[in-house]
């Protein structure tokens, strides 16, 4: 995968909410899942062969 600067930095800021505030962390889980339900995500996905070549 390919992160941008800011993704990273939204990752790290999510699993140090997670770290220390575990009860915010678990309210803030539920309310984006709850929102998800509302919503759809997409995803694309690609293959490449290299034929054993690396």
């Amino acid at each position: 995968m390919c992160w941008t600067a800011e993704e990273l930095e939204a990752l790290l800021q999510l699993r140090l909410v997670k770290y220390a505030d575990p009860e915010h962390y678990r309210s803030f889980l539920d309310e984006l899942l709850h929102r998800s339900t509302k919503t759809t995500m997409g995803c694309d996905l690609s293959i490449e062969s290299t034929r054993g070549k690396v």
